[in-house]
């Protein structure tokens, strides 16, 4: 037996050195869904990946996407509907997409940091913002941190904070990820990508996007990022937030417990809470037309209702 396992390992380690990197074989018809090109922006010594398409006239909105995703990924099917009503404003954040990979710790207020800094440099004085998972962390942290560049607030499957033991379990999760990654140059993109595909969430003419958007990253900054989130939590000033603000809850959501979700929209002085039955966290995905109908009515409202 351990001769066995000897052998595996030294297999395993030469392939690593010395053998070919795979990918999956993809169907014909593979077609790119949403083909806006970024531009960069510098901060500080870095440069962003942002996207900007929709109506040049319409109202400024930020989206922010979740982690592991890009300013695509995750956008492509609601932002083309939110982009016939407003002027849509896509980033990347650090350690996804395009963006710089950054390995050390950091935290979500970094990362909110950055979008600020982008809407600065866009002259983008304020913006309506629509965070999905973790990007509705960084959405919040964006309103706390610079309140008068937000002036409605969207947050889609997202929270508060873990709880101990989940966090924990999580984290634990990160390292073994990273460790599985680092030895066999695979894992959670493979995981990702492949249940996107698996569920139908992503139709398979988009496989070869889907996979190579989702492999634009690496264990560290993968791993920097998780942690980031799982280190988030917002109930100390979460009170304090007083825009507008719509809370769209998947209600099968499988990574944020809906009762989290609730907490998140009871806790905000002025929320409203819709929940879209039977949807899972993948909810941009599989229920874009409602996902982009519940964002278009809330920041058509008037200022004053």
């Amino acid at each position: 037996m351990k001769r066995v396992l000897q052998a595996g390992l030294a297999a395993v380690v030469a392939w690593r050195l010395f053998g070919p990197t795979l990918t999956p074989r993809f169907s014909k018809g593979q077609v790119h869904p949403w083909k806006i090109p970024a531009t960069t922006v510098f901060i500080g010594g870095r440069e962003f990946a942002v996207r900007e398409t929709g109506d040049p006239t319409g109202p400024d909105v930020v989206l922010i996407h979740g982690l592991g995703g890009s300013s695509i990924t995750e956008w492509y099917e609601v932002g083309p509907l939110l982009a016939e009503s407003f002027h849509l404003i896509i980033v990347e954040n650090r350690n996804h997409g395009l963006s710089p990979r950054v390995t050390g710790r950091h935290d979500v207020a970094d990362v909110a940091d950055d979008v600020a800094a982008v809407m600065e440099q866009l002259g983008v004085a304020s913006a309506h913002v629509v965070g999905y998972s973790m990007g509705g962390a960084v959405a919040q942290s964006l309103a706390h941190r610079h309140p008068a560049k937000v002036e409605r607030l969207v947050l889609i499957a997202t929270f508060l904070f873990h709880r101990p033991l989940l966090r924990w379990a999580r984290t634990v999760g990160v390292y073994i990820a990273r460790a599985w990654e680092r030895a066999t140059g695979t894992g959670t993109p493979e995981v990702r990508a492949g249940y996107l595909l698996a569920t139908g969430a992503v139709e398979s003419r988009h496989a070869r996007f889907i996979w190579e958007e989702t492999h634009r990253r690496d264990p560290e900054a993968g791993a920097a990022a998780s942690l980031a989130l799982f280190r988030f939590d917002s109930r100390p000033w979460i009170g304090d937030i007083e825009d507008p603000t719509l809370v769209i809850v998947p209600g099968r959501d499988q990574l944020v417990p809906v009762s989290w979700q609730r907490d998140l929209a009871n806790r905000l002085p002025n929320a409203r809470f819709v929940e879209i039955s039977g949807a899972r966290h993948e909810v941009v995905w599989t229920h874009a037309e409602r996902v982009a109908g519940l964002v278009t009515d809330f920041l058509a409202e008037d200022p004053a209702s």
